[in-house]
């Protein structure tokens, strides 16, 4: 399975053209999938990810009451997806828009989270995760729940 993982940073130019990984490039590539990038409901940056998460959350919308506010609000996220279209020299343009919302400013900080990424002022989600490493010390870790139908049977102790 091909993931986003770790965390980069690369400057956004006068332009607003920010360079992607290279590994998330090659996650891409290996797909063979476009690239979206969306507003975070919860966080002040923005969130990419390929067409097949975009189409999870679409079916969850449709699996859903459509005039539920659960809804409302994942439309609000899906009305500010765009697609990315990488440049010879693998650059995206972010629009004004986004550079306001995640409050960008010559530089950006990806950071991998598995099947998507987020792109976020690099003060921002430093100062972030300082406090998430700081909750896990105090509170301890949260419970993971993994999914049993991902793991091999012969881990299961299955033939």
């Amino acid at each position: 399975m091909d993931l986003f993982l770790s965390t980069f940073e690369h400057r956004i130019d006068k332009k607003g053209r920010l360079s992607v990984p290279a590994p998330f490039r090659s996650v891409l590539e290996r797909r063979r999938d476009q690239l979206y990038l969306f507003k975070s409901l919860t966080e002040p940056c923005l969130e990419g990810c390929g067409p097949e998460r975009i189409g999870q959350i679409v079916d969850a919308i449709d699996s859903m009451d459509s005039l539920s506010t659960e809804v409302a609000t994942l439309q609000t996220m899906l009305s500010s997806a765009q697609e990315m279209k990488l440049d010879s020299e693998g650059r995206i343009m972010l629009n004004a828009d986004f550079i306001a919302f995640a409050e960008l400013d010559n530089a950006a900080l990806y950071a991998g989270i598995g099947r998507s990424f987020q792109i976020w002022l690099p003060g921002r989600y430093r100062s972030r995760e300082a406090d998430a490493r700081i909750r896990a010390k105090t509170n301890g870790l949260p419970s993971l729940r993994l999914n049993q139908s991902s793991r091999n049977p012969s881990e299961n102790g299955d033939c």
